[in-house]
This record gives structure tokens, sequence and C-alpha cells, in this order.
């Protein structure tokens, strides 16, 4: 079992900090070998003294649906304030640090661009600069492993929550790495230091790992849902749904105007190794076509080494544009920005899809970005 950086953190950083008052931006799911919280380790340790938690979207519990916005509220069992960074603000302000003698980050990401946790956990860093706070990022797996990237890199229009950063969908890296890499890119003067796993490698997927998978959000139930997320939530930004309300989030995909066998067998024409479509029919309890029946497929990975979760989304969304060119619509603009583009991180994808371009030249351009991204990101990488 490797071991992960709350772990790393008491028994090789604690005699340095006896004492100090702690502000830590957590949640539920991020737990140790033995299913504790870092919220109750911190909280409990006779030598530390917790004064605040922070907590990303989806709130302390986890439970909260995307975008529902978190209000602030005192630990039932702890007393201490959490600040929810996905409500009314975004960012710490000086107040809530005022005290504080350093900051802890601990949460379980999933290695994609637009699940969040990674811009609270920007926001925090640039908060500890400006208070001058220690700040220590307690490093986890990234769940998809870190050798491959994939998707386009975000372009300064495009700059929003689900995108903060310049970087591609599925960018390769742990956290810590991000974080050094968020410190160097924002120009950030903060004492950031990031307490490594041990045992982790690049090539590895979480059920790799030795540890149990916890959900670290509601539609993230299982390894299988992170695997196909970095491409499958593509479909937020359309009428099709990306199976919320279902017990396979982001596995099912479909809508009422669908027919799957003609879908699936046009899919499968194109070749894309590492995966196959499974005709499903589902009704969703709650997000589109809540209480209607949906007709579509599960997304099949039969070989997550060879499988792309990018490039099949988009292959997908160019299928469904061929055969359904008057059903198939991107949800509304808000402000005059698509989500589709600010999930995607570029408009390319939008206007390939609607005028018909070829999509394999579009993610071999994609392709390009992703590597050199790589490569100018590896001066980050703490694991071989």
């Amino acid at each position: 079992m490797i071991r992960i950086g709350i772990e790393g953190f008491f028994e090789e950083y604690l005699d340095q900090f006896r004492g100090s008052k702690v502000g830590l931006l957590s949640h539920l799911p991020a737990v140790d070998s033995q299913f504790v919280t870092s919220i109750d380790l911190v909280a409990t340790h006779p030598d530390l003294q917790l004064k605040a938690l922070f907590t990303p979207e989806h709130g302390l519990y986890g439970v909260a649906q995307a975008g529902e916005q978190i209000v602030d509220e005192i630990h039932p069992r702890y007393k201490v304030p959490i600040f929810s960074l996905y409500g009314t603000r975004e960012k710490p302000t000086a107040k809530m640090l005022n005290g504080l003698d350093l900051l802890l980050i601990d949460f379980q990401d999933v290695g994609a661009r637009f699940y969040t946790y990674i811009s609270a956990l920007g926001y925090m860093l640039e908060a500890a600069a400006e208070a001058g706070l220690p700040v220590f990022v307690l490093d986890r797996p990234n769940p998809v492993g870190g050798r491959l990237v994939e998707g386009p890199v975000l372009t300064p229009e495009h700059v929003s929550y689900v995108g903060r950063y310049p970087i591609p969908i599925r960018y390769g890296m742990t956290i810590g790495e991000l974080s050094l890499w968020i410190a160097k890119q924002a120009q950030l003067s903060v004492c950031l230091i990031i307490v490594p796993m041990v045992g982790w490698q690049r090539s590895l997927w979480f059920d790799q790992t030795g540890r149990d998978w916890v959900p670290t959000s509601p539609n993230m139930p299982s390894l299988s849902t992170a695997i196909v997320y970095p491409g499958m939530t593509l479909f937020e930004g359309t009428n099709v749904t990306e199976g919320r309300g279902t017990t396979r989030p982001f596995e099912y995909f479909g809508a009422p105007w669908i027919e799957p066998s003609v879908l699936i067998g046009r899919f499968h024409e194109k070749g894309l190794p590492g995966v196959r479509l499974r005709e499903v029919s589902f009704v969703p309890t709650f997000s589109k076509y809540k209480d209607e029946v949906c007709r579509g497929a599960q997304v099949h990975v039969t070989d997550r080494e060879q499988f792309r979760p990018v490039r099949t989304a988009v292959h997908l969304l160019e299928v469904i544009k061929e055969l359904y060119p008057d059903d198939l619509r991107w949800t509304d603009p808000v402000r005059g920005r698509h989500f589709i583009d600010l999930l995607c991180g570029t408009s390319e994808l939008r206007a390939a899809i609607d005028s018909g371009q070829d999509i394999t030249s579009l993610y071999e351009k994609w392709e390009g970005e992703a590597e050199a991204f790589r490569s100018a990101s590896s001066s980050n990488f703490l694991y071989s």
C-alpha cells in the first residue's frame, strides 16, 4: 500500500509544528488507510489546534450536487467554522486566515481540469501567499495515473471556475505536482511544502495503490466513473444526458430521441481502441430528462491503457450530430459563453461539430498541445 501525504505529515513534519493553529481545506472523502478522515486526524490530534475548515464544491460531506452553492456553518463536533469556497466566495478572506500558523490541503482529485477541486486549490494557494502562511499540500494519487495527458489546453478567453489554468482536460499530475505548477505559473510568493506519497508511480491506476476507492463527490462513485469522466463530462454542455440521476453517471449517456442500435453501430465503425458501447435505457431521477425514459449506451472500457476518454466523447458527439442534426443542441450560453466551450477550454469543438469538420484532425491538433504541455510541466513531477 502506498503512503499518502497526510500520513507522511504526521510521521515527518509534526515535530516542527506542535501547538500550531491550523486551517484545513478538505472533505470527508479524504481518508487515511483506516478510513479516518483527515479532518478527524487533525482535529483530534493533541499537538495541533484545528481552527478553521475550508471546503470545495459539494461541501464538507460531499453530498451537494454539481453547481449547488454551499453556505458556511459550524462543525457539529469540533465547533470550528466551515468556510465554503463554493458559494458566495471562491477564495478565503484575510479575516478567515487571521491567527492561523499554517494551512493544510488534502482532498482526493480525479485528474480532470473541470473537476473544480483544483480551482479551490489555486485560490487557497493565492490566499496563503497573500497572508504569508506556509501551506502544506498533502499529496494523493491521480486516480487515472500520471502518464497520459489528453485534450486541448484551455485558452485565456475560456477561463472559468471549471477551468482556471492552461492545462489539458486530462493533465496527468497529482495535486502536489499541480500545486508546484500553479505556484510557478501564477508567480506566487508562497511557502509551499508538498508532502509526497511513498510508493506511488505514474503508471499506477487507483486500484493498484492498495487503497480502497471512496466516492469523491455525489456523481463519482467509482474508479470506472473517473476513467470515463475526462471525456463524458463534455455532454454536460449538450442536451444529451451524461447519466446524472442514474447509478452510472458519465458511463451512461442518452436522450429520449436517440435510437441506440444505429448510434452504436456508427460509433463502432470508427474503431477506437479500448472501448465498446452497450445499449441501455434508463430514467434519470434528477437533472436532464428527469422521470423520462432515455435511450442510449453505456461506455464500457475494455482496455484502459488504450482508452482515450476525450477522443471517445468527441467522436460520440460527432456521430450524434450526424444522426440527429435537428435534435442535438448545445446548452444555452450564459453571459455570451457556451458551457461546452468552458468545459472543453476552447470553442473549437463546438465549431467543428456545427460545421461538420473532421474531428480526427482536430483531435490530432489537441494531441500536440497536450504533449507539449506534458513536456513543459515535467519539471514539476515528483514521481517517476
